[in-house]
Order: C-alpha cells, then structure tokens, then sequence
C-alpha cells in the first residue's frame, strides 16, 4: 500500500503484452548493440497551486531496475519561488533520473515522478534523499534486488514493491498528503515488449496541477570500421 495515490499510470507493456500473447504484435526488445539507457527529465509545467503568489516545489524520482550498481536511483530538487503556469528551470537537456550501460540493461525499469507543494516549514530538506538512503526498510529492500539480481533479473513485482517503499519513505519524511501533491506518475518499461520505453519519444503526462515530459533514449554502440 503506498501513501501517494498515482494520479497517472502509463504501464505500455501491459497492453503489449496482452497483443504479443494473442498473437496480434510481435515482441520488441532493444537490439544487442545497445551500450547505455537512461531516462531524461525533460520538462515540468506548473500550472496551478495552492499559494496566492508563488509557491516551494518538491520534485523527487524514483527509478528501479534491479540490476545497476545502484538499483534504486533516486533525484531530489526543491525550486522556490514558483509561479503559476510556468516551466521549472530544469537546465539545458533537462535532468537525467537514470542511466545504466552494459552489460547491465535491465529487462525492467519501474519509475515514479511526484511533485510536490512544500510547507513553509519544510524548508530544510536538503537531506531528504540521504535520510531515505539511511533508512533500515530502504537498505532491506535494496539487498534484496541485489541478492535477486546476482542470480537471475528480478522479478517486476519485487522491483515495483521496492519503489512504493521509497515512495512511502519519501511521502513520510516529506509529510506529504493529496492536499500538497501537484502530480504523481507511476510507471514502467518493459524490454521484453516496448524496448524499454526508448521508442516513445519525449512522453507527457499530467492532470490540471502540472505535467512533465520525460524520454526514454537507448545509446547504440559504435559501429567498428
């Protein structure tokens, strides 16, 4: 059970998977000659909130694949002074969330985007991702994707349950409710139905709060000439 309700899920390879079974679809995976994925934050677009001026964002991501040197990726970026219906300064290219190269390209890659409204209070949260690094349940969870990934790729339903844990983590320390949530997108790729999401293109999610663009990119290796 997660304290944050998702307010968007795009989980593509479950539809894919359904054709792929019945025959409609051929399976997509990424070719051998991919050497690195990662997946960019490209753009957050706020559109309302609960402030009469400007308001504090919270931005934290969740990245797992269960397979990396680090299996669970986390980012955490405050930006004051947000005005309504406006971009937040993510710097040229945006924000990279995760990157893996090979040999290590997962089968499976859960991720989580929130936003959040802070509380004036709350200011001092600098520390946030370190806490949750710290935290006995996050380093339990994180074992296990290693202990699974030293034997075979972990089962999605293990890196999905290791994520919700973060999230909560993340809900807690925050003291995050539905009130102060501008956005929270679930989601997941596949490489064994939607090339681990990479033929997307930049993707946009949201609701009447905010939106995000982010993409999926997998890097080729170069050819030997």
């Amino acid at each position: 059970m997660t304290l944050l309700e998702a307010d968007v899920v795009f989980e593509p390879s479950a539809a894919l998977r359904r054709e792929v079974l019945a025959g409609t679809i051929a399976a997509s995976s990424l070719p051998q000659s991919v050497e690195a994925v990662r997946l960019v934050l490209q753009d957050v677009h706020i559109k309302r909130h609960g402030e009469l001026n400007r308001a504090e964002v919270q931005l934290v991501t969740i990245v797992t694949d269960g397979i990396s040197a680090e299996p669970i990726q986390l980012c955490s970026e405050t930006f004051e002074g947000v005005k309504k219906w406006s971009h937040l300064p993510l710097g040229e290219g945006g924000i990279t969330l995760y990157r893996t190269q090979a040999p290590r390209i997962p089968q499976y890659l859960d991720y989580r985007i929130l936003l959040t409204e802070l509380d004036s209070d709350l200011r001092a949260i600098g520390a946030l991702l370190d806490e949750v690094r710290q935290d006995e349940q996050f380093n339990a969870a994180r074992a296990a994707l290693l202990a699974a990934a030293a034997v075979a790729a972990p089962p999605a339903a293990l890196i999905t349950a290791t994520s919700d844990l973060a999230l909560n983590l993340v809900a807690r320390l925050l003291k995050a409710n539905k009130d102060d949530q501008l956005l929270l997108v679930r989601g997941s790729f596949d490489n064994a139905f939607d090339n681990l999401g990479t033929t997307f293109g930049p993707i946009t999610k949201g609701t009447d709060c905010a939106a995000v663009t982010y993409q999926a990119q997998a890097k080729l290796a170069e050819p030997i000439t």
